[in-house]
């Protein structure tokens, strides 16, 4: 019994970050109640408030259970267990790139993170965004690293100056794909920039360009 309490616990919370997703992206943030969300999800505003205390802890809970998986699939691309870190990280980046084109949650979530107004959950919002992309970078860093103790890398490349303008180019497209989706495709365009981007610093036959991606498998270290 006490096994089927918990997993109705979570299909709860599910339900609650997935009608909050919905209401945050047709009415934005700020126009969004916790009495909204539980209507939307079936549930009593208590029943929201037993799983969350308020509208922040649900965007970012809402934001996290995408965030987090990512992260994992990424940080696999320095695993010292595997000797390719260009290859696997290029492929983590496009892997993730195809979920973002072909699931629509995913997608609306990420329009949510593009708009912004001055709520106190936007704000907060931002503060997310920019955790997100200090550990995206430090896991670049790290995979451009472990490539360079592999000697995969092109002499003389400053690693620092790669991993911004690597983030850089894929954080451009994404938003332009987004934006304008008639004139850019996210995963040709990613590709496209990111073999561009790679084969200048690094040294030839470390990765095929125009290789499809591959799922990294889990890391022997990696926690559950």
């Amino acid at each position: 019994m006490a096994r089927k309490t918990k997993e109705e616990a979570q299909a709860t919370r599910e339900g609650i970050l997935d009608a909050a997703l919905a209401c945050f992206h047709e009415n934005g943030v700020a126009g969004t109640s916790l009495a909204a969300i539980g209507e939307r999800a079936g549930y009593t505003r208590g029943a929201v408030y037993w799983h969350f205390k308020n509208k922040t802890e649900v965007l970012e809970a809402m934001i996290n259970r995408k965030r987090v998986p990512f992260i994992k699939r990424l940080q696999r691309s320095y695993s010292p267990h595997r000797s390719t870190p260009i290859r696997d990280l290029r492929a983590a980046m496009l892997m993730s790139l195809q979920e973002l084109d072909s699931d629509p949650q995913l997608r609306d979530m990420m329009e949510i993170m593009l708009r912004n107004d001055l709520s106190t959950e936007s704000q907060a919002m931002q503060q997310l965004q920019h955790d997100s992309i200090t550990q995206e970078m430090a896991i670049f860093r790290r995979a451009l690293e472990r490539a360079r103790m592999l000697d995969q890398l092109r002499d003389g490349v400053d690693i620092d100056s790669l991993v911004r303008i690597l983030h850089a180019g894929l954080t451009g497209v994404l938003y332009s794909a987004m934006l304008e989706p008639g004139e850019f495709a996210l995963q040709r365009d990613c590709r496209d920039m990111m073999d561009a981007l790679l084969a200048h610093h690094v040294r030839p036959g470390v990765f095929s360009a125009g290789e499809a991606p591959y799922a990294l498998p889990p890391d022997p270290d990696e926690e559950e």
